[in-house]
């Protein structure tokens, strides 16, 4: 009879076991990206920067603004690849593929944000007019 029981025992504890395992063996592991993004050129905290997280072969995007440190933070992302987007008006937008998100290890990613580059023309054009009007 102890053979029987014993038996009886690990039938009635597989299922819970494969309950157990289900919630980490299905690819719904969670991890957390963040980051800071900066200006490059002034080296200064950007705020106002929409960071959003493109999770391949769905589609599903997350998106969070960079707080006034520049800081962002994706509390909940699935345990793969993601691309992430960095956009903000003045700025050129600047995307990183291939993020490898980790369970239980935060995954940080910091941007140096690059200025749109400005037109040397139009403010050229304003010189000859000070010019002008200074020789009068």
């Amino acid at each position: 009879m102890g053979t029987f029981r014993k038996i009886l025992l690990l039938l009635l504890m597989a299922p819970l076991a494969l309950m157990a395992r289900a919630g980490t063996g299905t690819g719904k592991l969670e991890g957390v990206l963040n980051g800071y993004v900066t200006d490059a050129v002034t080296k200064k905290p950007l705020p106002g920067v929409t960071v959003s997280a493109f999770i391949p072969g769905t589609n599903n995007l997350k998106e969070v603004l960079t707080d006034s440190d520049g800081y962002f933070r994706f509390p909940e992302l699935p345990g793969l690849q993601v691309t992430v987007e960095f956009n903000k008006k003045g700025y050129q937008s600047y995307k990183k593929r291939n993020i490898s998100i980790r369970e239980k290890t935060p995954v940080r990613v910091n941007v140096e944000f690059t200025p749109e580059a400005t037109d040397d023309d139009s403010a050229n054009g304003e010189f000859p007019l000070l010019r002008m009007l200074d020789a009068h």
